[in-house]
């Protein structure tokens, strides 16, 4: 078990990662030559859920492997994935994924950070925030406008592959509540390689989509609300309160939550499989697990309270309390979610139907 460190400290359990690397569980449905298992998406649910259910810090995986790893293996070259998912599934390669700006939010219609072709390939400018674990990090993966003729703000988005150590980008810590450390990132007309970019200009925005499939699934969310669950229950039993805070706050009817929204997320995951998880699936989700999630953590600090930090029945606590804010922003907001589960209804279909 990965145990909370003190101090406001949240450092990446490096030794961890390099372990499930080693043995092909921390991308296990990737292909075999790039450090997989050629399993299916189940197996990489089954590790995320592990990892939330034992405390682990996640992001970096999610990063590296749900986000800028599933983008390589949909439309990155055969040079680019020999270069870098092998040292990714090892838990030695690290990437930070540089998608949100300081006035764009979760809506990636809205940047303005612009790689322009030149000569010798693509020169970067612009500012991305918000970005987790960003100084663990050697590679970024950064949407940018590539100046693509388009109809709409979201089809000349672009993706590239930006090493973090380049000249002309600076990455600066942001002083935030949250328990891991998150930057900024600045590209001060960094030139890249024309190898730098992923598929082809104008591809971006599809790409990111289907980037974010697994996270979007709530396998992670479901398993934070269940362990910091179960912490608040065995602290509460020890305190001689657990009868108490029952009958004032519904314990039973949120452990019920917890469960469907467990079996909610493993939906997802299923059609995720079978290649038929909507958009609107995938939304629900995402929302209904982060939401649950967050209400736990605030229902543990209510009933525990802040003289509980450090209780070794929920030694988790103020991580979970510091960590409750950014549940449901990560992926996409709630209200960007809720957006798109009512478009669907609105437009007439139904999210739940199964697709032949």
């Amino acid at each position: 078990m990965w145990a909370t460190p003190s101090n406001d400290e949240y450092p990446h359990p490096e030794a961890v990662y390099r372990e499930l690397g080693a043995r092909g569980w921390l991308a296990p449905h990737w292909p075999h030559e790039f450090g997989g298992l050629a399993t299916s998406a189940y197996a990489a649910a089954v590790t995320a859920e592990e990892l939330a259910l034992h405390g682990v810090p996640d992001s970096v995986r999610v990063n590296t492997i749900d986000n800028a790893g599933a983008t390589l293996l949909a439309a990155g070259s055969d040079e680019q994935q020999r270069r870098y998912c092998p040292g990714m599934a090892a838990g030695e390669t690290v990437f930070s994924v540089l998608f949100t700006e300081p006035h764009a939010g979760s809506d990636l219609g809205g940047i303005t950070t612009r790689a322009e072709p030149v000569a010798d390939g693509w020169r970067l400018t612009g500012t991305k925030t918000w970005n987790a674990r960003t100084s663990r990090a050697q590679f970024g993966i950064c949407a940018a406008r590539a100046q693509v003729q388009g109809d709409n703000a979201y089809a000349d988005i672009a993706l590239f592959i930006v090493p973090l150590d380049h000249p002309r980008v600076r990455v600066e810590p942001i002083a935030t509540f949250n328990p891991e450390q998150f930057f900024s990132v600045h590209f001060d007309g960094a030139v890249l390689p024309s190898d730098a970019l992923v598929g082809t200009p104008g591809q971006g925005w599809s790409l990111l989509a289907e980037a974010l499939g697994l996270e979007r699934t709530g396998i992670c969310f479901a398993g934070r609300a269940r362990r910091w669950f179960d912490q608040l229950v065995t602290s509460l039993r020890a305190r001689g309160e657990l009868s108490r805070a029952e009958d004032e706050h519904a314990l039973g009817r949120m452990d019920a939550e917890i469960r469907s929204s467990r079996l909610l997320a493993w939906q997802a995951v299923q059609r995720l499989t079978q290649g038929t998880l909507s958009p609107a699936v995938a939304a629900a989700a995402k929302w209904w697990t982060s939401e649950l999630a967050q209400r736990v953590a605030w229902l543990a600090w209510d009933l525990l309270g802040p003289t509980a930090d450090g209780d070794s029945y929920f030694p988790d606590l103020a991580l979970a309390v510091r960590e409750a804010p950014g549940l449901t922003l990560a992926a996409g907001t709630s209200e960007i979610q809720l957006t798109t589960v009512a478009t669907d209804v609105l437009d007439g279909g139904d999210p739940w139907e199964e697709q032949d």
